[in-house]
């Protein structure tokens, strides 16, 4: 038996108001002289002492009638009225190979208790073979809170087996019972970072905290390709037909090498000597080099080669927000970043970062088995019924 509102129960110490008023009732009177005590019958003379059995009654029908209000607002429940499945670990299994071949053993061993096994996808469908993945391997935070919310019970400890990344943060909170484990893993298995190499040695990566950095030797704590993504001077065209424009993204990129230590080797009108590296300009060219990143402004056109980005306004304080702001050259570094695979696809999160994102949190929606409401409901009726009935015939 428990209570999912316990602090009520101080609500029983109320039990005491009818027993102290019954006594009071029930106290002995002052006697007070009468002339005509002598017509009266010598035993209607005599004082009543001691509690009649109807008043004990109504004592007790009071009394039960508060302890049953306490139950009801308390929210009993019977926990041997559940069956004792539902209080067995539930283990949600995000749908990746190198993770149920991580855990393979231990999601074998609660398997041998007969522990139910889930994947994490759309359907949250039960776990058959650990090596024989769902049709759809989905996964994303949302679906991981469906599946929390979908097989979770009251009295059952959830264990959440997920890989370690970033996407996991694309939600603010995912909220979990009070009794869970997590057990996560990093894939390994990443593509190595690139990097490029500039100026004076060094090196142009993004670290740990997902920035930008410049730096003599590369992050021992990352893995690196072997080799720079580009090494040298990098050959930029800047060509607008807007000399505004023009000065503007000019400064950008200059305020970009400055920080960065970047080496930018700029032109104002085309070369066919070599191939540029980055390409600033208004014009749509019709026979761009898929090595060289494109960024065209001015034009709102949906580009499908990953190397030309299109911008819908002209990079001038007037017309974009970021020029007006000071964003553009930590865009324009951004682009540089993405055409460059600097960036990871998923970085692992801290093991703080890991335990803020898991909150929890008791369901709304869980309630008191409905046959002990009920029967406390009926049983509360009956007694208030009976208690009236007394209190009214007997005057009390």
């Amino acid at each position: 038996m428990a209570f999912l509102e316990p602090f009520l129960l101080w609500g029983a110490l109320a039990v005491l108001s009818p027993i102290i008023i019954h006594f009071w009732h029930q106290k002995k009177g002052k006697p007070l002289a009468w002339a005509a005590t002598q017509w009266l019958v010598e035993k209607n003379q005599q004082q009543q002492r001691g509690l009649k059995l109807d008043n004990i009654v109504l004592l007790i029908l009071r009394c039960l009638l508060l302890l049953v209000l306490v139950a009801l607002l308390s929210q009993l429940v019977l926990n041997n009225l559940k069956s004792k499945t539902d209080n067995q670990p539930i283990h949600l299994v995000q749908p990746n190979a190198l993770l149920s071949s991580n855990y393979r053993f231990e999601l074998e061993e609660a398997r041998k208790r007969g522990e139910k096994l889930y994947w994490m996808d759309e359907n949250t469908e039960p776990v058959d073979e650990l090596t024989e993945l769902p049709a759809k391997p989905n996964f994303s935070p949302l679906l991981l809170q469906a599946a929390i919310d979908k097989r979770r019970h009251d009295e059952a400890e959830v264990h959440l087996y997920l890989l370690n990344t970033d996407g996991l943060a694309t939600v603010p909170a995912v909220y979990v019972p009070a009794r869970f484990q997590l057990h996560t893993m990093i894939d390994s298995s990443q593509k190595p970072r690139a990097y490029l190499a500039t100026k004076g040695g060094q090196k142009l990566f993004v670290n740990q905290a997902g920035r930008l950095t410049t730096s003599a030797v590369l992050d021992p704590a990352l893995k690196f390709q072997s080799a720079p993504a580009h090494t040298g001077p990098l050959r930029v065209l800047v060509q607008y037909s807007n000399q505004r424009e023009q000065r503007t993204v000019e400064a950008a990129l200059n305020a970009l090498a400055e920080v960065y230590d970047l080496d930018l080797s700029i032109d104002h009108t085309p070369t066919t000597a070599t191939p540029y590296d980055w390409v600033l300009t208004d014009q749509i060219n019709q026979n761009s080099n898929p090595q060289t990143l494109y960024i065209v402004s001015g034009q709102s056109a949906a580009s499908e080669a990953p190397n030309v980005r299109f911008h819908a306004y002209a990079f001038t304080p007037q017309t974009d927000e970021r020029v007006a702001s000071g964003q553009l050259p930590e865009w324009l570094g951004e682009r540089l970043i993405e055409h460059y695979g600097l960036r990871v696809s998923s970085e692992p999160l801290s093991q703080q970062e890991l335990k803020s994102l898991f909150v929890v949190a008791s369901r709304s929606d869980r309630k008191p088995q409905t046959l002990v409401h009920n029967v406390l409901v009926l049983l509360f009726v009956v007694l208030l019924i009976a208690e009236r009935w007394i209190a009214l015939t007997k005057n009390a």
